[in-house]
């Protein structure tokens, strides 16, 4: 089972991770299994993917044996470093796809997003909406 964030903490970790003058525009939940995990929780990630007005912020959240659910890493990509982020699926079922070059390096992204109960409120219209943003950054002249 995924991760449930709250808004409470979804409000708590932008405020961590915000600039000052950094506003947060949309919040998107997503999942990301690597293939040979075989749908195995513990070897997937869930990902917390804020778009601000000057910044795309990736939150992984890991779940472990020992350890419960904890936050493992955050990427953040200055919307200048993406290179696409696409939204595309059926229905309540979609993929995010994320591709920049951070600061640790080239990310590669598909994350699950799906909408429903367990998920935050607006999670698939939140996700059409960074990439309508991501078109509109890439419009804009340098």
């Amino acid at each position: 089972m995924a991760l449930f964030f709250s808004d409470l903490y979804v409000n708590t970790v932008a405020k961590g991770l915000l600039q000052p003058g950094e506003q947060v525009l949309h919040r998107v939940s997503g999942s990301h299994a690597p293939w040979w995990s075989m749908g195995i929780p513990m070897f997937g990630s869930q990902y917390l993917v804020l778009a601000t007005n000057q910044r795309l912020v990736l939150v992984q959240h890991k779940k472990g044996f020992f350890t419960g659910d904890r936050m493992e890493s955050v990427d953040t990509l200055p919307w200048n470093q993406v290179s696409e982020v696409k939204l595309s699926g059926f229905l309540a079922k979609k993929t995010m796809r994320v591709k920049a070059h951070g600061s640790t390096g080239p990310v590669d992204l598909s994350l699950g997003v799906t909408g429903g109960m367990f998920e935050i409120p607006k999670n698939v219209d939140d996700g059409k909406a960074i990439a309508q943003r991501f078109g509109q950054m890439k419009a804009l002249p340098s």
